[in-house]
C-alpha cells in the first residue's frame, strides 16, 4: 500500500477551520448524522444526513425541539456531491441499514481527501482518499473476535424455551441482527429499537422470551422483571462485560453470558480490500482503547500506515 507524504497535522487543519462536525453537536456548526445512534446526544441545530436516516429519525422519540430540527435538515442521497464551507461532501453506502453512511470530504483548494467511516457492512463502498478514518470494531481489529450471531444458535436457544436478551449498542445493530439472526423467530424490542424493527408479538403465554435491548439499558428494573437466564453481548467493550458480570451476579437466577459479533460487519479480509479500494491512504484510527490498540498493531502489519487517536483525546469533529 502506498503512503502519502501528508502528516496528520493537514487533516486536523482542514477540519479545524470548516463549518462541519460529523456525530458531535457543536455550537454554529453543521452536524452530518452518519448512521441511527451514533450521536450520543442529539442536540438541536442544523442536521444533514442521507434520506433514509433522516425518515427513520422521525419514527424516534423526539422533543419538539428535536422534530423542528430534523423537519430542517437537509436530506442527501448516496454519490451526490454537496458542500459545507471550502469542502466539498459526498456521502457513500457504509453498507449498514437505516440510511447508514460514509462520508468523503474533498478541500475545494489545497487539502488531504479524507473519508470518514463510523462502522462498515459487507457491502461498504470505498473511494479513492489519502486519509481513512476509522472507528476500531471487534470484527477486524481484534486477532480473535467472537464469532459472529448467528440464526440456527438463537433458534436452539429458543427451541429450549431460555429468556434470551441480545443486547446491541444502536439501532443499527438491532436492525441487523433482526434481520439475519431474527427471521422466523418471535421477539420483543426495547422502546428505542421497535419502531425500527418489523416484530411480531410474542404470545402472553409462550414459556421462553427473546428481546433485543441496549448496551446502556442492561441493568434496568423492566429488564431484571422479565428474569433472563442467557444474555448474549453483541460487540461489547471490555467496560460492558465487566458492568454486565456485576449485574448478573446480582441476580436471583442463573444467568450466562456470552460474547458475539455483529453479523454482516467486515472482518480483515474485507478491511483489507476495502482500504486497497480506497487507493492505499493513511488511517486515522480512533474509538475503543483495547480495539483500537490491537487493530492499530494489524494494520501496521499489513504495511498501512497508521496514527491513533484514543476516545480521551478525540478529534472534536469525530465521535
Amino acid at each position: 500500500m502506498k503512503k502519502t507524504s501528508d502528516g496528520l497535522q493537514p487533516v486536523q487543519s482542514l477540519l479545524a477551520r470548516e463549518r462541519l462536525s460529523i456525530d458531535a453537536m457543536y455550537p454554529g456548526r453543521t452536524c452530518f448524522l452518519s448512521h441511527l445512534g451514533a450521536v450520543r446526544k442529539l442536540v438541536v441545530g442544523p442536521w444533514i444526513g442521507h434520506r433514509d436516516l433522516l425518515y427513520s429519525l422521525a419514527l424516534a422519540n423526539l422533543s419538539p425541539d428535536q422534530r423542528t430540527s430534523l423537519g430542517r435538515a437537509v436530506l442527501v442521497d448516496y454519490g451526490r456531491e454537496f458542500g459545507v464551507g471550502r469542502v466539498v461532501l459526498t456521502a457513500l453506502d457504509s453498507g449498514l441499514p437505516l440510511g447508514g453512511s460514509s462520508l468523503l470530504l474533498t478541500p475545494r483548494k489545497q487539502g488531504p481527501v479524507c473519508l470518514y467511516t463510523w462502522a462498515l457492512g459487507d457491502q461498504a463502498s470505498a473511494a479513492p482518499c489519502q486519509w481513512v478514518l476509522m472507528r476500531a470494531q471487534p470484527q477486524w481489529a481484534l486477532e480473535k473476535p467472537p464469532k459472529p450471531l448467528t440464526a440456527r444458535a438463537l433458534e436452539t436457544l429458543d427451541a429450549l424455551d431460555a429468556k434470551v436478551v441480545i443486547a446491541v449498542a444502536t439501532a443499527v445493530e438491532a436492525v441487523q441482527v433482526a434481520e439475519q439472526c431474527l427471521r422466523g423467530l418471535q421477539f420483543a424490542a426495547h422502546p428505542r429499537f421497535a419502531p425500527h424493527l418489523a416484530t411480531d408479538p410474542r404470545p402472553a403465554d409462550a414459556p421462553g422470551g427473546m428481546w433485543l435491548w441496549p448496551h446502556d439499558a442492561l441493568t434496568v428494573d423492566s429488564l431484571r422483571r422479565r428474569e433472563p437466564n442467557v444474555v448474549v453481548l453483541v460487540d461489547a467493550p471490555e467496560r460492558l462485560q465487566k458492568t454486565a458480570e456485576r449485574w448478573a451476579a446480582t441476580q436471583p437466577q442463573s444467568i450466562e453470558l456470552t460474547q458475539a459479533s455483529c453479523p454482516g460487519r467486515k472482518g480483515r479480509e474485507g478491511i483489507t480490500a476495502f482500504l486497497q479500494a480506497c487507493d492505499g491512504p493513511r488511517v486515522l484510527l480512533r474509538g475503543d482503547p483495547t480495539w483500537a490498540q490491537s487493530g492499530e498493531q494489524w494494520l501496521r502489519d499489513q504495511g498501512i500506515d497508521v496514527e491513533t487517536q484514543s476516545d480521551a483525546t478525540q478529534l472534536g469533529l469525530f465521535a
